[in-house]
């Protein structure tokens, strides 16, 4: 019987072929993040995660300081810039994948980098401290007062009475030749702002000093005051704003002087010293309802006027010249920048790594309060002072040198 060729088309295949096994056929194993399939959802989140917070990064750079409704992001936390992508660095090697990990990597990298600035963190402290003060040195106080003596205690029903005799001793204890005061004023029960007639007794707890004030704002100068003005922020507004001043107010230039400039003769130079305190970013005057866009607009002209005031100021100046005061900006605010090129931020000066001036439910949170010099004014010492209990702004002791 001849034999049959298993491989012969058409032939009837043997039972040594139908007994043939084929290779088993393995499954393709799942694909690592930044393939295609399988379970992809923890690197998905982390990758959106960190493109989130970069797009969040560079919108706050851009809109900071310039749009009106950016306003609530404006209040995040300083810290955030730098917690978020330090939280979110542990999480690259979750992607298997080198391009995604690659990706994940810029993204994190990129949004700490920009972010880094953002912060509030004073890497100066690092470095070594400024040279001591030179003799002649003029120190400096800068605080907000918290509505000066107005909220110091409270009466049998709870209701706010005054002790200024702590607030006298807290002021003599910093030994300053000059001071720097805002929120010079009181308040009604409906938050109006009123006038403080304590002038007589501030002469006489600071004999030798020369005084100067206006609307909430107070200087006092153990050296002669050659020039006192106020800086009206109203020639700076992007339009004009009805009710400002409110006609029923008390106390008019509260709402249109921010700024106190004082020209102190000090050795025989003149030292132009700008004592501020900005409006808020989302609570406050000329507007009567902070609930509206009218009114987030408002305060978003208002607080650049301040700051156009003082930089053009500051421009037809031609003395040494120091700012300090409570600006209401955090470190995350782009407002600062706009600030002239000729001030220098003086926390080099400070020998702490992350400065606080705001607490809050007595947690100092992050800074609102600062002081800049011009780049011929030396800085010798620069450091925060506990508020003792009286207002929720620290406040700020410098020692400067012409």
């Amino acid at each position: 019987m001849t034999a049959v060729d298993p491989a012969a088309p058409g032939e009837a295949p043997t039972r040594a072929r139908r007994r043939h096994r084929w290779p088993a056929i393995r499954r393709p194993r799942r694909p690592a993040f930044g393939a295609t399939g399988g379970r992809r959802w923890p690197g998905r989140v982390l990758l959106g995660a960190a493109g989130a917070w970069l797009a969040f990064v560079l919108a706050h750079l851009s809109l900071s300081g310039r749009a009106w409704w950016w306003n609530l992001p404006d209040l995040l936390p300083p810290p955030l810039f730098l917690a978020v992508p330090l939280l979110l660095l542990p999480f690259a090697p979750v992607p298997r994948a080198r391009p995604a990990r690659a990706g994940y990597a810029a993204l994190v990298a990129a949004a700490l980098g920009l972010g880094w600035p953002l912060a509030g963190v004073n890497p100066a402290a690092l470095r070594p401290a400024p040279p001591p003060a030179p003799p002649g040195a003029v120190s400096v106080f800068s605080w907000n007062t918290f509505y000066w003596d107005q909220l110091l205690a409270a009466g049998p029903a709870g209701e706010p009475i005054r002790d200024p005799d702590r607030l006298y001793r807290h002021l003599h204890a910093q030994r300053a030749d000059v001071y720097l005061l805002q929120e010079y004023l009181y308040l009604d029960p409906e938050w109006n702002p009123l006038p403080v007639h304590a002038l007589e007794r501030i002469r006489r707890e600071f004999p030798g000093y020369q005084v100067a004030v206006a609307g909430e704002l107070l200087t006092l100068s153990r050296f002669p005051i050659t020039l006192e003005r106020a800086v009206d922020v109203r020639p700076w507004l992007s339009r004009p704003w009805p009710d400002l001043p409110p006609a029923d107010s008390r106390l008019p230039a509260y709402h249109t002087v921010k700024t106190l400039r004082t020209d102190l003769l000090v050795a025989g130079r003149v030292l132009s010293v700008y004592n501020a305190h900005f409006q808020v970013p989302v609570v406050g005057l000329p507007a009567r309802d902070p609930d509206t866009a009218e009114d987030a607009l408002a305060r978003t002209d208002l607080r650049r006027a301040n700051y156009r005031a003082v930089a053009a100021d500051v421009a037809g100046n031609p003395n040494p010249v120091v700012l300090a005061g409570d600006l209401n900006t955090s470190p995350a605010m782009r407002l600062l920048r706009t600030l002239p090129d000729r001030l220098v931020d003086a926390t080099a000066a400070q020998r702490s790594l992350y400065p606080t001036s705001w607490t809050r439910y007595g947690l100092p949170l992050w800074r609102l309060d600062w002081v800049f010099t011009s780049r011929d004014v030396g800085v010798h010492e620069y450091r925060m002072v506990p508020p003792a209990g009286l207002s929720d702004h620290a406040g700020q002791f410098v020692v400067l040198s012409l």
